[in-house]
């Protein structure tokens, strides 16, 4: 594998390097020993790092190898290393198709922070011609929008009740919290769906031991299919810290959809205004819960770290 300059940075791709317009992976080029070399393109958006390809530059045979290829080179110990691998589709009718593999080879959902590096990419390269469009990985279709040259917005959808049974709403004369006993003490949490169950904690501060607490809570009966947890501090009525925890072996923890859970129990707890920033470990967020159609809009980094060249052999050349 080779790489180039790794410092990060948030300016716009150069005229000859890999990210310039419609060069983020220029053809994997096939060699003498089977090997292919595929140029890729390292991104995070808060820390979540991204393996991104541009599908339309790699050889025809390469979607078929694809999850061999993200086991290898999702693998932080022999490979570049990564949460996920990337793959964009052409752009048609304001649609961008992506592909998203994790470091098992397997197709899973996009996290936000992945569609906003997805959609970071595509708008400086020219694979998408508007600024507001939409990424479709498999069933997802995330609405997204470029902020400025660094920042891309996405549209988290609607929240619903714990039980995904209807849509919450900001409301003084509903209150959303239940508690639950746990080692003898009495937990008061906000049950928020998005996609994903969350039980969102406020705490004062982050110093108790987070995932012994937060492993405690996942087990009780309230949480029958699991549940994601999310310890809330509020800093003001525009600020929030939030820190996250997924039962090993569950869904990926998705930090976004987490925060977003956050801004609206602490709306509907009355805690903060519906828009507000969410300082995550990776960075800072802004959330703005829409009262016309009840929609959660995220907006965050996309930023780019590396760009290389790695060689791979698919398994039928070995």
């Amino acid at each position: 594998m080779r790489r180039s300059a790794s410092s990060t940075t948030s300016s716009s791709p150069g005229k000859h390097d890999m990210r310039s317009p419609g060069s983020c992976a220029r053809a994997a080029r096939g060699l003498a020993s089977g090997q292919m070399e595929i140029d890729f393109l390292k991104m995070q958006g808060c820390g979540d790092d991204v393996v991104v390809l541009d599908g339309a530059r790699v050889p025809a045979e390469t979607p078929e190898h694809l999850p061999r290829l993200a086991q290898r080179i999702l693998n932080r110990g022999f490979g570049v290393g990564g949460k996920a691998l990337l793959v964009l589709g052409t752009s048609a009718g304001g649609m961008l198709p992506v592909r998203c593999l994790d470091s098992e080879g397997d197709e899973v959902a996009i996290s936000c922070n992945g569609a906003r590096c997805a959609a970071r990419y595509a708008s400086d390269s020219g694979t998408v011609s508007s600024s507001d469009f939409f990424i479709e990985c498999g069933a997802q279709k995330l609405h997204a929008q470029i902020i400025d040259s660094a920042h891309v917005r996405i549209d988290m959808g609607m929240p619903l009740s714990g039980e995904k049974t209807a849509e919450i709403r900001e409301s003084l004369r509903e209150s959303f919290t239940r508690s639950i006993l746990v080692q003898g003490r009495s937990v008061t949490y906000t049950p928020i769906s998005l996609g994903r169950s969350y039980a969102m904690i406020f705490v004062p501060d982050f110093s108790f031991p987070l995932r012994r607490t937060a492993r405690e809570i996942a087990v009780q009966p309230d949480f029958p299919e699991g549940t994601g947890i999310g310890f809330v501090q509020v800093y003001s009525r525009e600020d929030l810290r939030l820190r996250t925890w997924e039962a090993p072996g569950e869904a990926p923890a998705d930090e976004c959809a987490c925060a977003s859970a956050a801004l609206v129990a602490a709306v509907v707890n009355g805690f903060t205004d519906r828009e507000l920033f969410i300082h995550l470990p990776g960075g800072n967020i802004f959330l703005q819960w829409e009262e016309s159609d009840n929609h959660i809009w995220l907006t965050g980094p996309a930023a780019y770290i590396f760009t290389g060249t790695y060689d791979f052999t698919p398994a039928s050349r070995e």
